[in-house]
């Protein structure tokens, strides 16, 4: 906590300074000034919490700096010290609700005490305040939240919205402003909404004449913020500006989030209709990026759904079949392009078109003998979709996997035509239980030993271990399908021993058949 303390002379500051134990009181700062006219500066710009004042000073006396302070200060605790016995000062320090009037000369222990008690007193008041503004918040975000749908009574909530000083009546205007943040508003560090909002209600002027806007906002869901702006006419464009500006400046250093402006309604009763517009606002912040501000669509140009994405869809699988690396990224631009802050579209939807993108390619890639990823099941493919927050990120993350895919492409290309013809052998014929080095040898006209000398060389590998590999994907990928058997799937897979299969795969995967189906079920 800090002290001030004021008398116009030295040695009792100093003596004052030095003869208290201020840190065992839990005060930290202490200011002094001679006179009341240089207290009242200090206490603009300290902000004391008490402060210990002589009554007769030159310029400017304790009770006189006392009714400032009431003014600039109403909270801080002030004592009063006087070598006077003076009946009008102490009746003037009790109208100014002073704790104490402590007489000259000063007993420390006394000044102790007082000073004990200011900050008592000090707590105390701060705890009610506290109570009061806790309750007339909680009073608010009921009163915001009622407001978010049709009201039942309109002259009972225009006297609760009076009841918290708010010159509303049933023609106010209202714009509701939602914000959905990225993650839960519970875990975003130094989110204070009340810091966000403390420069409101704030003023605009309109046709000459000074309007003020007043805030009433909640939280919804531990994710949106919904606020109300109130009224008594048309807000205008500019001062919702000024409004998001003020706001955002206040949110982009600490989290991510979305903001959409509803409908401007005339009539209390209406501010549910403008929450409403603003919440489908909101539906469409998926193809928004991060902190940005989402306008209702224009009537004189509207936005346009694009409608063909089979056509996409076939024409990124040939292309990519064909290894055209500038057709596939035209085609995934131009789908982009058309999908960016669009209005009209369901973000599952598009979810649902991405993961087709996805897995068209990994089938490609494998039909190339490329793995993308260790584990390229079409759950960790949605998985990796649907925790996608925007449309910019889902896009980079295809992105991210075509450029991968390319190059893989090349890579292989360039790869031995020996080990590709392996390679491709494996793929046909991998169900065959009795598939062997000598058939693979035979296959390429050459020698077991030479084989397998040149597949390690050219791959890292062993050729056993990646029949084995290549056998456990196709495994997992059937495991996804609930229609075959585990027994099935061992056999298709080229292990006529169920209890070998299971032992390969839990070795392989660190997870056993069943176990694997169970962790990826839908």
């Amino acid at each position: 906590m800090k002290l001030l303390i004021v008398d116009d002379e030295d040695l009792t500051r100093e003596g004052l300074v030095s003869s208290i134990d201020w840190t065992a009181l839990n005060i930290n700062y202490i200011y002094q000034a001679d006179d009341g006219l240089n207290a009242i500066s200090l206490i603009q710009k300290y902000k004391p919490e008490i402060i210990l004042s002589d009554i007769r000073m030159p310029r400017m006396n304790g009770i006189e700096m006392a009714e400032k302070i009431r003014e600039i200060a109403p909270n801080s605790s002030i004592i009063f010290m006087s070598g006077y016995s003076d009946k009008e000062y102490l009746k003037s320090a009790i109208k100014l609700k002073a704790i104490r009037y402590v007489e000259k000369p000063i007993d420390i222990h006394e000044i102790t005490e007082a000073v004990k008690e200011a900050i008592e007193h000090y707590e105390i008041s701060q705890l009610n305040q506290n109570s009061v503004y806790v309750r007339r918040q909680e009073q608010a975000n009921q009163l915001a939240y009622q407001l978010s749908y049709p009201i039942e009574d309109l002259p009972a909530m225009i006297q609760s919205l009076k009841q918290l000083n708010l010159p509303v009546s049933a023609h106010s205007h209202v714009t509701t402003v939602m914000v959905k943040f990225a993650e839960s508003i519970a875990n975003i560090r130094k989110l204070s909404l009340e810091e966000s909002l403390s420069d409101l209600p704030f003023s605009y002027t309109l046709h000459g004449k000074k309007e003020s806007i007043y805030p009433l906002y909640t939280t919804k869901q531990d994710e949106y913020l919904i606020l109300h702006l109130i009224a008594p006419s048309v807000i205008p464009d500019i001062a919702i500006r000024r409004f998001l500006s003020s706001l955002s400046e206040k949110l982009d250093p600490i989290c991510h989030y979305f903001i959409a402006i509803g409908r401007s309604v005339a009539g209390l009763e209406k501010a549910n209709i403008s929450y409403q517009s603003a919440l489908l606002l909101l539906q469409s912040s998926f193809f928004y990026e991060y902190n940005s501000i989402i306008l209702p669509p224009n009537k004189e140009n509207p936005a346009t759904p694009f409608e063909d994405y089979d056509k996409i869809l076939t024409q990124f699988t040939e292309c990519i079949a064909n290894r055209e690396r500038e057709k596939v990224f035209d085609c995934i631009a131009l789908l982009y392009l058309s999908l960016k802050e669009n209005q009209t579209i369901l973000a599952n939807h598009v979810k649902d078109l991405y993961y087709k993108l996805f897995i068209a390619m990994n089938d490609t890639a494998l039909g190339f003998h490329i793995h993308l990823h260790t584990d390229d099941s079409v759950y960790s493919v949605w998985d990796t979709i649907s925790g996608s927050g925007t449309l910019s990120e889902l896009h980079a993350l295809l992105l991210d996997r075509l450029h991968l895919f390319f190059q893989m492409c090349e890579n292989s290309m360039e790869e031995n035509s020996t080990v590709y013809m392996i390679k491709d052998y494996i793929a046909k014929n991998y169900a065959n239980d009795s598939l062997s080095v000598k058939d693979i040898s035979e296959h390429v006209f050459l020698s077991s030993s030479y084989v397998c000398t040149l597949f390690k060389s050219e791959t890292g590998q062993t050729l056993n271990q990646y029949l084995t590999d290549f056998r456990i994907e196709r495994a997992k990928k059937l495991l996804q399908d609930p229609r075959y058997k585990i027994t099935d799937i061992s056999e298709k897979v080229g292990y006529t021993d169920g209890n070998y299969f299971g032992k390969t795969f839990k070795r392989t995967v660190g997870l056993s058949p069943s176990e694997y189906r169970d962790k990826y079920k839908l």
